[in-house]
Protein backbone atom coordinates (compact mmCIF):
# COMPACT_ATOMS: atom_id res chain seq x y z
CA UNK A 1 0.00 0.00 0.00
CA UNK A 2 1.15 3.59 -0.53
CA UNK A 3 0.79 5.72 2.23
CA UNK A 4 0.18 9.32 1.55
CA UNK A 5 0.26 11.26 4.42
CA UNK A 6 -1.89 14.68 4.38
CA UNK A 7 0.80 17.20 6.61
CA UNK A 8 2.22 19.42 3.76
CA UNK A 9 3.30 22.25 5.66
CA UNK A 10 4.99 22.78 8.96
CA UNK A 11 8.51 21.82 8.21
CA UNK A 12 8.53 20.86 12.55
CA UNK A 13 5.19 18.92 11.63
CA UNK A 14 7.09 16.74 9.22
CA UNK A 15 10.16 15.97 11.26
CA UNK A 16 7.83 15.45 13.95
CA UNK A 17 6.02 12.62 12.30
CA UNK A 18 8.79 10.90 11.06
CA UNK A 19 8.06 7.92 13.57
CA UNK A 20 4.81 7.26 12.23
CA UNK A 21 6.47 7.37 8.31
CA UNK A 22 8.86 4.37 9.89
CA UNK A 23 5.83 2.53 11.50
CA UNK A 24 4.27 2.48 8.15
CA UNK A 25 7.33 1.48 6.40
CA UNK A 26 7.92 -1.46 8.73
CA UNK A 27 4.34 -2.86 7.92
CA UNK A 28 5.52 -3.10 4.49
CA UNK A 29 3.70 0.07 2.74
CA UNK A 30 5.64 2.50 0.97
CA UNK A 31 5.45 6.54 2.16
CA UNK A 32 4.79 9.29 -1.03
CA UNK A 33 4.66 12.64 0.93
CA UNK A 34 3.70 15.69 -1.07
CA UNK A 35 5.14 18.70 0.62
CA UNK A 36 5.68 22.35 -0.07
CA UNK A 37 8.20 22.25 -3.06
CA UNK A 38 11.13 24.05 -1.46
CA UNK A 39 11.52 21.17 0.66
CA UNK A 40 11.38 18.33 -1.57
CA UNK A 41 15.59 18.36 -2.21
CA UNK A 42 16.26 18.85 1.68
CA UNK A 43 13.61 16.59 2.88
CA UNK A 44 14.48 14.02 0.07
CA UNK A 45 18.32 14.11 1.52
CA UNK A 46 17.19 14.04 5.04
CA UNK A 47 14.67 10.97 4.83
CA UNK A 48 15.64 9.12 2.02
CA UNK A 49 13.25 6.06 2.34
CA UNK A 50 10.99 8.23 1.69
CA UNK A 51 9.35 9.86 -1.63
CA UNK A 52 8.80 13.43 -1.14
CA UNK A 53 7.14 14.99 -4.32
CA UNK A 54 5.63 18.50 -4.63
CA UNK A 55 1.92 18.50 -3.34
CA UNK A 56 0.79 20.09 -6.44
CA UNK A 57 1.62 16.27 -8.04
CA UNK A 58 -0.83 14.67 -6.08
CA UNK A 59 -4.43 14.20 -6.90
CA UNK A 60 -4.95 14.91 -3.30
CA UNK A 61 -8.02 16.60 -1.77
CA UNK A 62 -5.93 18.59 1.08
CA UNK A 63 -9.02 19.64 3.07
CA UNK A 64 -10.67 15.82 3.58
CA UNK A 65 -10.33 15.60 7.43
CA UNK A 66 -11.20 11.87 7.07
CA UNK A 67 -8.74 9.06 6.31
CA UNK A 68 -9.53 7.65 2.90
CA UNK A 69 -8.46 6.00 -0.60
CA UNK A 70 -7.60 8.50 -3.21
CA UNK A 71 -6.10 7.59 -6.64
CA UNK A 72 -4.14 4.35 -5.22
CA UNK A 73 -3.17 6.04 -1.78
CA UNK A 74 -4.27 5.50 1.20
CA UNK A 75 -4.61 9.21 2.36
CA UNK A 76 -3.64 9.71 6.46
CA UNK A 77 -4.99 13.39 7.68
CA UNK A 78 -2.00 14.23 9.85
CA UNK A 79 -3.13 17.76 9.22
CA UNK A 80 -6.46 17.48 11.00
CA UNK A 81 -5.10 15.23 14.23
CA UNK A 82 -6.86 17.78 16.42
CA UNK A 83 -9.96 17.83 14.91
CA UNK A 84 -10.39 14.36 14.54
CA UNK A 85 -9.13 13.50 18.31
CA UNK A 86 -10.95 16.20 19.49
CA UNK A 87 -8.21 17.83 21.86
CA UNK A 88 -7.38 21.35 22.81
CA UNK A 89 -5.15 22.99 20.18
CA UNK A 90 -2.17 23.13 23.00
CA UNK A 91 -1.78 19.62 22.52
CA UNK A 92 -1.75 19.75 18.41
CA UNK A 93 1.55 18.22 17.94
CA UNK A 94 0.40 15.41 20.92
CA UNK A 95 -2.88 14.74 18.69
CA UNK A 96 -1.02 13.40 15.47
CA UNK A 97 0.20 10.92 17.81
CA UNK A 98 -2.78 9.57 19.61
CA UNK A 99 -4.93 9.53 16.30
CA UNK A 100 -2.74 6.11 15.98
CA UNK A 101 -2.73 5.48 20.09
CA UNK A 102 1.09 6.06 20.76
CA UNK A 103 2.95 7.96 22.97
CA UNK A 104 3.48 11.53 21.55
CA UNK A 105 7.66 11.19 22.81
CA UNK A 106 8.00 8.48 20.35
CA UNK A 107 8.37 11.16 17.52
CA UNK A 108 12.48 11.01 18.32
CA UNK A 109 12.93 7.54 17.67
CA UNK A 110 12.97 7.73 13.92
CA UNK A 111 13.44 11.73 13.55
CA UNK A 112 17.16 12.42 13.19
CA UNK A 113 17.88 13.05 9.77
CA UNK A 114 20.39 11.53 7.26
CA UNK A 115 23.75 14.30 7.67
CA UNK A 116 25.27 15.67 4.41
CA UNK A 117 28.96 16.38 6.36
CA UNK A 118 29.96 17.85 2.78
CA UNK A 119 26.53 20.06 2.47
CA UNK A 120 26.56 21.38 6.65
CA UNK A 121 30.98 22.09 5.97
CA UNK A 122 29.64 24.20 2.77
CA UNK A 123 27.52 26.49 4.89
CA UNK A 124 30.05 26.85 7.44
CA UNK A 125 32.30 28.09 5.04
CA UNK A 126 29.63 29.89 3.23
CA UNK A 127 29.21 32.10 6.19
CA UNK A 128 33.18 32.27 6.98
CA UNK A 129 32.95 30.92 10.07
CA UNK A 130 36.07 29.30 11.43
CA UNK A 131 36.64 26.53 13.56
CA UNK A 132 36.57 27.21 17.29
CA UNK A 133 35.33 30.60 16.68
CA UNK A 134 33.23 32.31 19.08
CA UNK A 135 29.71 33.07 18.00
CA UNK A 136 26.20 33.57 18.56
CA UNK A 137 23.44 31.95 16.22
CA UNK A 138 19.73 33.86 16.01
CA UNK A 139 17.03 32.65 14.34
CA UNK A 140 14.52 35.45 14.16
CA UNK A 141 12.12 33.92 11.50
CA UNK A 142 8.81 31.22 11.55
CA UNK A 143 6.19 29.93 9.28
CA UNK A 144 6.24 27.85 6.82
CA UNK A 145 6.57 31.30 3.98
CA UNK A 146 9.43 32.68 6.87
CA UNK A 147 7.20 35.64 7.07
CA UNK A 148 7.39 35.52 10.89
CA UNK A 149 9.36 37.33 12.31
CA UNK A 150 10.63 37.92 15.87
CA UNK A 151 13.15 40.69 16.60
CA UNK A 152 16.12 38.85 18.88
CA UNK A 153 18.83 40.65 20.30
CA UNK A 154 21.15 38.76 22.43
CA UNK A 155 23.59 40.73 24.73
CA UNK A 156 26.50 40.24 23.35
CA UNK A 157 30.68 41.07 22.25
CA UNK A 158 30.45 37.78 19.88
CA UNK A 159 30.18 37.67 16.61
CA UNK A 160 25.83 37.26 15.81
CA UNK A 161 24.88 35.08 12.96
CA UNK A 162 21.56 34.97 11.43
CA UNK A 163 20.22 32.18 9.98
CA UNK A 164 18.01 32.59 6.57
CA UNK A 165 17.32 31.07 3.61
CA UNK A 166 20.35 30.21 1.65
CA UNK A 167 19.82 28.68 -1.99
CA UNK A 168 21.37 25.20 -2.13
CA UNK A 169 20.87 24.77 1.80
CA UNK A 170 18.08 23.06 3.59
CA UNK A 171 17.57 23.95 7.39
CA UNK A 172 19.36 20.36 8.08
CA UNK A 173 22.62 21.80 7.10
CA UNK A 174 22.87 24.28 9.50
CA UNK A 175 23.54 21.24 11.98
CA UNK A 176 27.09 22.13 12.37
CA UNK A 177 26.59 25.56 12.47
CA UNK A 178 23.78 24.98 15.47
CA UNK A 179 26.41 22.81 17.07
CA UNK A 180 30.08 25.06 17.13
CA UNK A 181 27.64 28.07 18.26
CA UNK A 182 28.34 29.30 21.70
CA UNK A 183 24.74 30.07 21.95
CA UNK A 184 21.26 29.55 19.99
CA UNK A 185 18.88 32.36 20.19
CA UNK A 186 15.41 31.16 18.49
CA UNK A 187 12.04 31.87 18.08
CA UNK A 188 9.45 29.04 18.57
CA UNK A 189 9.26 27.24 15.30
CA UNK A 190 10.08 24.11 13.33
CA UNK A 191 14.24 24.59 14.22
CA UNK A 192 13.32 23.39 17.89
CA UNK A 193 12.89 19.57 16.39
CA UNK A 194 16.34 20.05 15.05
CA UNK A 195 18.03 21.30 18.39
CA UNK A 196 15.94 18.29 20.17
CA UNK A 197 17.76 15.84 17.71
CA UNK A 198 21.19 17.42 18.26
CA UNK A 199 23.51 16.49 21.10
CA UNK A 200 24.18 20.17 22.36
CA UNK A 201 25.50 21.33 25.15
CA UNK A 202 25.14 25.46 24.78
CA UNK A 203 22.69 27.86 25.75
CA UNK A 204 19.73 27.58 24.32
CA UNK A 205 16.96 30.35 23.94
CA UNK A 206 13.60 30.00 23.16
CA UNK A 207 11.66 32.92 22.28
CA UNK A 208 7.79 32.68 21.21
CA UNK A 209 5.29 32.78 18.66
CA UNK A 210 2.43 35.27 19.29
CA UNK A 211 -0.14 32.50 18.68
CA UNK A 212 1.68 30.68 21.70
CA UNK A 213 3.54 33.63 24.56
CA UNK A 214 3.82 30.47 27.17
CA UNK A 215 5.18 27.62 24.98
CA UNK A 216 2.55 25.74 25.82
CA UNK A 217 2.02 24.06 22.59
CA UNK A 218 5.38 22.03 22.83
CA UNK A 219 6.24 22.69 26.49
CA UNK A 220 5.77 19.12 27.42
CA UNK A 221 8.10 17.94 24.39
CA UNK A 222 11.26 19.10 26.27
CA UNK A 223 13.78 17.12 26.75
CA UNK A 224 16.63 19.77 27.03
CA UNK A 225 17.22 22.86 29.70
CA UNK A 226 15.97 25.87 27.46
CA UNK A 227 16.30 29.71 28.62
CA UNK A 228 12.81 30.49 27.89
CA UNK A 229 11.94 34.09 27.29
CA UNK A 230 8.14 34.83 28.07
CA UNK A 231 6.48 37.40 26.72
Amino acid sequence: MIIAPLQFFGLGDLIFCQTLAADWQKEGDSVLWGVQPEWVEGLSRAYPTIKFVDKSTLPIDYNNQREHDSHGYRVIPLRWSVEITGVSYDRCMASKYMMFNQHYMRWREAAMWQRTDEREKALFDKLGLNIGENYILVNETFQSDLNGRKVIMPSTKARVVKMRAIEGFSLFDWALVIERAAEVHTVSTSLFYILEMLDLKQPIHLYPRPNDPRFDHIKYLFTKPYILHYE
